[in-house]
């Protein structure tokens, strides 16, 4: 596109084509600049500042823009007309305004336009999220009743409106910074005053359930070391009701000191949790205990089906066997360690007989 005219006939009309097609497209993105609401607000003498200075450099550009789409208009209607000097025409130095030929006077305009574009881009999207982000800003430093936030939020929303090119997002970002730091500190003091009571009705809710779960963790650890040899039957939690008079030193407390009494419940709140490891840790070799050994009976029963399948449940050793893991897995209290053996004894006794019947 652009080249050299070429002196064949229909070569030539087909660059002449090309041409023309640019131009229009460089004629369209004028008119679509034009119609640019960012671009008439920006054209009003509202800017100032760099934004003024910038925007002054891009539209002069744009008016040269529309001045070299009316020579190459007229250069390209002269080509078409005189086919034949269609490549002096275009390739002549200055013969659509500038110093160099139609294609360097093209390139120039569409790079001027683009500018333009570029910088109504950032007019605009400082005018529309910076400064509604401001605005924002500033409402919420008015709700938060931060007078110095909102002012800062202010500044940056006049500043934005004559010279937004002026203000960068981190700028912005500073403010909503600033604001939402008071915002917190707004909210934090508005939710302290509730807080402490949800907190406490909370711990109280904790110290029962905890209570309940030691009285019941008593009777399942006894059961547990009934049925299971080697488990620890003792509970490690025995100060229950000491951490219900912590509890109700901590209430009063708060009566004259709420925030001496919210740090206290936090050190309750703790301790409490500790209880509640010690339990869940006493707790856990307990269970899985009573799993093994009810995992163990499932397998002996597995295992004396499959000899029964087979007919070996008639021989001695497998008899042997089946009668010693079935003596250790309901034994109580269960040796664990003794009835798994038992239980690798069976298997491997069917897995030779199963080998001699084959």
């Amino acid at each position: 596109m652009r080249a050299d005219v070429a002196s064949s006939p229909g070569s030539t009309g087909a660059v002449l084509q090309a041409w023309q097609a640019e131009v229009a497209a460089l004629g369209s993105r004028l008119v679509d600049l034009e119609a640019d609401t960012t671009v008439t607000v920006a054209r009003s003498g509202v800017l100032t500042g760099v934004s003024g200075a910038t925007w002054s450099a891009a539209d002069a550009g744009v008016a040269a823009a529309w001045e070299a789409y009316r020579r190459l208009g007229e250069l390209v209607e002269r080509a078409v007309a005189e086919p034949d000097r269609a490549n002096a025409l275009l390739t002549a130095p200055g013969g659509a305004g500038g110093t160099g030929d139609a294609s360097a006077t093209l390139r120039e305009a569409e790079a001027a336009v683009t500018e333009a574009v570029a910088v109504a881009g950032r007019l605009a999207a400082a005018w529309g999220d910076l400064a509604t982000r401001c605005q924002a800003a500033a409402r919420s430093a008015a709700d938060a009743g931060d007078a110095a936030a909102g002012r800062s939020a202010d500044a940056l929303a006049e500043l934005l409106a004559s010279d937004p090119l002026a203000v960068t997002e981190p700028d912005v970002a500073a403010v909503e910074a600033e604001v939402g730091k008071a915002a917190g500190r707004r909210a934090a003091s508005r939710a302290a005053a509730g807080r402490f009571d949800v907190d406490l009705a909370a711990a109280r809710t904790t110290l029962a359930g905890l209570d309940a779960d030691v009285q019941g963790a008593a009777d399942e650890l006894a059961h547990a070391a009934s049925r299971i040899a080697g488990v620890d039957a003792t509970v490690p939690v025995t100060d229950v009701d000491a951490l219900g008079g912590w509890l109700d030193r901590i209430e009063a407390l708060a009566a004259t000191g709420r925030d001496q009494a919210a740090a206290a419940l936090g050190d309750w709140v703790a301790a409490a949790a500790a209880r509640r490891a010690e339990l869940d840790a006493a707790l856990a070799p307990a269970r899985t205990g009573l799993r093994r050994r009810e995992e163990g009976r499932g397998l002996w029963s597995a295992l004396r089906a499959k000899a029964g399948a087979v007919h070996l449940d008639e021989r001695p050793d497998v008899v042997a066997a089946l009668d010693a893991a079935r003596e250790q897995l309901w034994r109580a209290p269960c040796d664990l360690d003794a009835a798994e053996a038992a239980l690798r004894r069976l298997s491997a006794a069917l897995a030779d007989r199963r080998r001699d019947r084959a």
